[in-house]
This record gives C-alpha cells, structure tokens and sequence, in this order.
C-alpha cells in the first residue's frame, strides 16, 4: 500500500517528510478539492492524513496505476504475482517455467535440467534457478543475474520486500522485515551495506541513522 500527501496541504513532521524525500517519492502538487481529496486509484489512510493507492493499484512516477492480470503492486510498478514472469519489458504476465523457483536442498535437490541449481536463501530452504547468465534479461520472473557469483546465477528477489504493511508483525517471517510506516507502508529489507550494496538490483542501500533507523533497502540506483 503506498502513500501520498493531501491535496489541502498539511505538513507531515519532520521524521515523515524526510524519508519519502530519500526514498525517491515524486509526488506533483495537486488543487485541493473537499469532494476529491485523493487522486485517481486512491483512497484515505486510517488516520485521515495522507491518500494511498488502492488495493490491486501500484505506486508508479505518475501516480497509483491499477494492475493487470497476474499482476500485483509492486515498489515502483505493478509486478508479476508469483509463479508469473514476462518474457520482455511492458510484456503479460506468463506463467513461469515449471521447476523454477522450486524449494531445494541438499536432500532434495532441483530436477530440472534448465533450473537445475539450488540456490542457498535465507531460510534453510533454497530455490532452484538457472546458472551462467550473462545478465539479468536472461533470468525468468523478475530474478537478476549476480554477477559477481562464480557461476552467475539468477537470484530472486528478497521475500516479502514491498508487501503493504501497517506494523513489523506483517513483515515478519520474510526477509523485507522493516515496515515502513510513515509513506509507503511496505516492508523493506534492513541491515543492507552501504559499500558494497548488497541491495537487490533496482535497490540501493542507504543510511538512514540520522532518523534512528537501520540502514534499508531503498527503491534506486547504485551511485
């Protein structure tokens, strides 16, 4: 669920303005209107502060967009929902190749002759992939190739990592475990290194203890 100032003006704190500004929000001034205090896709939040995207819309540079078949809200646009993937940018969402993405482990290794690798995660069980791309184009259903593996391999996306939240407690059990409470209400991954991002491509790490917060995950670029 993603968040947006009101159209009648009113100033968030200082701890809230501040972290949609590093987070990469772009939000346009908007004519305060009393019958249409949000814009297209959008809804009042609880407290009667801020508007949000509806459910099934995604928060994108030109406002809430509703999402398509297969698809959900993703940190930026409307993304894939699990076990879909799109062959090209802009492309449907087609379902992903069977065996991919499937839980792996030592006793229970991938069978798949093209997604044959099992991939270690966070959790004690991994996921099979596919090895030796040479970018992230190559990779089925929004994975990235990392590069910096020997072979490459296509890695997923963190779990949970833009999943609307209202507290930690919808966070939990994922590898995004920071709810993000004051714009975007999503989870986001935390601890994340500064030098070298360690952030998932797309996402870059940025230090946010001048708020009290750990280091998050944040939608971007590596500088």
């Amino acid at each position: 669920m993603n968040s947006f100032p009101r159209r009648d003006g009113r100033k968030p704190g200082f701890r809230a303005a501040a972290l949609p500004m590093l987070l990469g929000l772009m939000v346009g001034a908007c004519t305060f209107d009393p019958d249409d205090r949000c814009g297209p896709h959008q809804k009042i939040y609880g407290d009667n502060e801020s508007c949000v995207c509806v459910e099934g819309a995604a928060l994108t540079a030109t406002g809430c967009v509703p999402c398509g078949e297969h698809e959900v809200a993703g940190s930026a646009s409307c993304v894939c929902a699990s076990g879909y993937s799109r062959s090209a940018e802009g492309a449907a969402c087609e379902p992903v190749p069977q065996g991919f993405g499937a839980a792996c482990s030592a006793d229970q290794p991938c069978s798949d002759a093209t997604y044959g690798h099992c991939q270690p995660a966070a959790s004690e069980t991994g996921y099979c992939t596919s090895v030796g791309c040479a970018s992230s184009s190559e990779c089925s259903g929004g994975y990235a190739c990392d590069l910096s593996a020997s072979p490459s391999v296509c890695k997923r996306p963190p779990l949970g990592q833009g999943k609307s939240c209202v507290s930690a407690s919808d966070c939990a059990g994922s590898e995004a475990t920071f709810c993000e409470t004051f714009m975007v209400h999503q989870c986001l991954v935390q601890n994340c290194t500064l030098s070298p991002n360690d952030c998932f491509e797309g996402w870059v790490c940025m230090d946010l203890s001048m708020f009290g917060l750990p280091n998050l995950c944040t939608p971007g670029s590596a500088p």
